[in-house]
């Protein structure tokens, strides 16, 4: 009898060792044992957080970095805007860009249920934000975003060159990466008075992005952004962005000159222009079709962080203009000028 005791608490202990299951109110570490060779990983820490989870606090929340083996979360009840509900956060040390697997569990529901999640990159915060309550969550699986066969990608794609050196950067990985930077940048609207230019130059520099900047003061229409508090703005600052093998686009930010807080912040997308190879007939024939996609993608996304838009109109031009002003005064532009096949898009809290 005592064997049988004594085997039931070996195999007890052993299955809470292994399991990836975290309760609301947890920091924890996440450690891969090799992630050059393999994603295998396990959960190596984990202390109650009983506070909730401000993003502009987070330095004072996750006090270490991780190592470049290791993932440290915070699951716990997050503030943003003036709503609270479950909230993660995640911080990777891994070199490789990450996609991950996530099952949720909500009160009252025995099963865990599959979630979406946003890429991981290096040294950036990741944030999850749930518009209802759970209580546990379980990490399942890790992956590397791949990066395309080079070879197919060199004979497939010639509309820009700039491809064949990044052909990671596609699509797919685009507009998870967006979406994570919409992410913050609405966040920090949201909780900081002052948001410091060098956290936007921080996130670019970790994803590698090339630096664009005209060089020379130029501003925006006071029909976009009215600057009714009259701020004197310094030379704004832009990175490119690639979607290989359709688009290429900037983030640009517009900071005051003394004080370097941002004020506004913008995005473009465009397809890319012709190398002297031409392009594929293939790609040619698909580029509407994914112009169209970009664009229900990026109207999905403001939807869902502020809401329905408080207009939507297309003007006798076939330019289409559609404006977003949430509880918090968060505003946001975007326009599509289909004919051109670009997206401009303009985010500020005035």
């Amino acid at each position: 009898m005592r064997k049988l005791i004594n085997i039931f608490i070996i195999l007890s202990l052993s299955i809470s060792a292994n399991s990836q299951e975290i309760e609301i109110g947890t920091i924890f570490t996440i450690e891969f044992s090799n992630p050059i060779k393999n994603m295998n990983f396990e959960l190596i820490s984990k202390s109650s957080y009983n506070g909730t989870i401000e993003l502009s606090k987070m330095d004072s929340i996750i006090k270490i970095k991780p190592k470049e083996n290791q993932i440290i979360g915070v699951f716990a009840n997050g503030k943003f805007g003036n709503k609270t509900n479950s909230m993660l956060v995640l911080i990777s040390g891994l070199n490789n860009n990450l996609n991950y697997d996530l099952k949720i569990k909500i009160p009252n529901k025995k099963k865990f249920q599959k979630t979406s999640t946003s890429a991981l990159f290096k040294g950036v915060k990741s944030i999850e934000y749930w518009p209802y309550q759970i209580e546990e969550i379980d990490f399942k699986k890790f992956k590397t975003i791949p990066k395309e066969n080079f070879e197919q990608f060199q004979i497939e794609t010639k509309i820009d060159s700039t491809c064949i050196k990044n052909t990671d950067k596609n699509i797919e990985f685009g507009e998870k990466e967006f979406k994570n930077h919409f992410e913050i940048l609405i966040s920090e609207l949201h909780n900081s008075e002052d948001f410091e230019l060098t956290k936007m130059t921080e996130y670019e520099n970790s994803i590698n992005s090339e630096d664009f900047s005209l060089g020379h003061f130029w501003s925006l229409g006071e029909g976009i952004y009215p600057n009714e508090k009259r701020f004197k703005f310094d030379n704004p600052i832009s990175y490119r962005r690639i979607e290989c093998p359709y688009f290429e686009g900037k983030s640009t930010y517009f900071y005051t000159k003394n004080d370097k807080n941002i004020k506004v912040a913008s995005f473009n997308w465009k397809t890319f222009k012709k190398t002297n190879f031409g392009a594929n007939p293939k790609i040619e024939k698909d580029l509407e079709n994914k112009f169209n996609e970009k664009f229900e993608f990026v109207l999905k996304t403001l939807n869902d962080i502020l809401g329905f838009p408080i207009q939507n109109v297309t003007e006798e031009s076939g330019r289409r203009k559609i404006r977003w002003k949430n509880e918090q005064g968060i505003n946001a532009y975007m326009f599509n000028f289909s004919s051109n096949r670009e997206i401009r898009l303009y985010v500020y809290k005035e």
